[in-house]
């Protein structure tokens, strides 16, 4: 009795395991390669809104740099 029980839990719960171990196998992201991109650029986005303006508009500089890497942090799924 004790043996075709505990064969039958076996059974039951054999595919559960199998579900947990491939939901965990998911790829992994390199997050610091994506941040490293992102700030590639809003460094760009910076620039080139800095190139724009005068000497004074460095908030204008800032917000555009700003808003592009929460864009592209977005974009890959993480958090800026």
């Amino acid at each position: 009795m004790f043996n075709a029980r505990l064969l039958g839990t076996l059974v039951l719960l054999a595919p559960l395991f199998g579900i947990a171990s491939t939901a965990n196998a998911a790829p992994k992201k390199d997050v610091n390669a994506i941040r490293a991109e992102c700030f590639r650029q809003a460094n760009a986005a910076a620039s080139a809104a800095s190139s724009n303006m005068s000497a004074g508009e460095s908030g204008a500089r800032n917000a555009a740099g700003y808003s592009a890497y929460r864009a592209c942090a977005r974009k890959h799924g993480i958090r800026p």
